[in-house]
């Protein structure tokens, strides 16, 4: 049996790009591709590590691909793809968004370079597809199986029982730029930290995403799920506490989460290793 086409889905944030640089050095297996799929909508810091890396790999010889089916900002609140925003009920819509803009993107992408079509039938031989994923210790949660047989998941950096923290560290040993956390601008699931360092930092974005947050409020997908289902729902909010971003009170919320050493949001972050890698 052949060895699997091996490929990174990179996020573009700490774990996934450790992952490709290890293996660009010959730290860790030779990856056949490495491939993001860019949502349009990511802090500026994120498209600078990914121009950083994409032409350091490329001149080491990487095959590195960006792929995009659109941006988050003008269509992610449409039905079939809407980003799971928070209800006047309390929970959040159904996440629809790393599927459409990652998961079936990167897929497609994959079903064409082996050869076939990008979504119908015959499909690649069972195990055709190693596919990496950044998730560390602290996350080992978020490591799932493969939904489509042609493709197995591989987490390098849970059998190294690395965490972030080490993947810190090791950035620090190669003296190379340790990217941040990747996400949407827009995503749901930030912390109040991330938002007030969006606010601070990024006042170009924190801009777009009240303004984002406002024209949805009263977005169609409140009256009515993705099935077209009824909703008791009557607004919808970026913010957890289902208040209008600009009204919410970050530094109260950012105080908590510190008290509880929030890491992540764990009730709630996105379970995909698309995401936040």
């Amino acid at each position: 049996m052949s060895a699997p086409f091996r490929v990174l889905s990179w996020g573009c944030g700490l774990q996934s790009t450790l992952l490709g640089e290890l293996s660009a050095r010959g730290e860790l297996p030779h990856l056949d591709l490495i491939i993001t799929a860019d949502t349009g909508w990511e802090r500026p810091a994120t498209y600078e590590a990914r121009d950083f890396y994409t032409a350091r790999w490329r001149e080491m010889g990487m095959q590195v691909e960006i792929i995009s089916v659109g941006n988050i900002q003008e269509i992610g609140m449409q039905e079939h793809i809407h980003i799971p925003m928070w209800t006047s009920d309390g929970g959040p819509l159904r996440r629809q968004c790393t599927r459409f803009f990652k998961i079936r993107p990167v897929k497609r992408r994959i079903r064409e370079l082996l050869g076939y079509d990008r979504s119908k039938p015959p499909h690649p031989p069972p195990g055709s597809v190693e596919l990496w994923m950044g998730i560390t210790l602290d996350e080992w949660t978020r490591a799932k199986p493969s939904q489509v047989a042609f493709i197995t998941h591989r987490w390098p950096l849970l059998e190294l029982r690395m965490s972030r923290t080490a993947c810190l560290d090791k950035f620090d040993e190669l003296g190379l730029p340790a990217p941040p956390k990747s996400a949407c601008v827009c995503c749901p699931y930030r912390r109040a930290s991330e938002w007030i360092d969006i606010r601070e930092t990024e006042p170009e974005e924190w801009a777009k995403a009240l303004e984002f947050d406002e024209h949805n409020r009263n977005n169609p997908l409140a009256e009515r799920d993705s099935h077209g289902h009824g909703s008791t729902a009557d607004a919808l909010y970026l913010w957890r506490e289902c208040v209008p971003l600009v009204e919410a009170d970050l530094e109260f919320e950012a105080a908590k989460e510190k008290r509880v050493n929030a890491v992540q949001m764990p009730l709630f972050a996105c379970e995909s290793g698309f995401c936040g890698t």
